[in-house]
């Protein structure tokens, strides 16, 4: 298991949001086993994508000035 920082912990629920419309297009029903190449590959890339987004923005709120 992997120990998570605040942030990472913080865009976990902006990246389960970006997933839901692909698991929506997959198939919420249809095992990991039965996926296409593809359909990992759709779902790695925005997985990813998301993240890195969300922790920018995380890094960016946490580095305004606050006056």
């Amino acid at each position: 298991m992997v120990d998570f920082t605040e942030e990472e912990t913080q865009a976990l629920p902006a990246v389960m949001r970006a997933l839901a419309p692909v698991m929506e297009s997959i198939g919420w029903d249809r095992p990991l086993g039965q996926l296409s190449r593809n359909d990992m590959h759709r779902l790695i890339v925005r997985t990813i994508e998301s993240f890195r987004i969300e922790m920018a923005e995380i890094a960016a709120a946490e580095s305004e000035v606050p006056f």
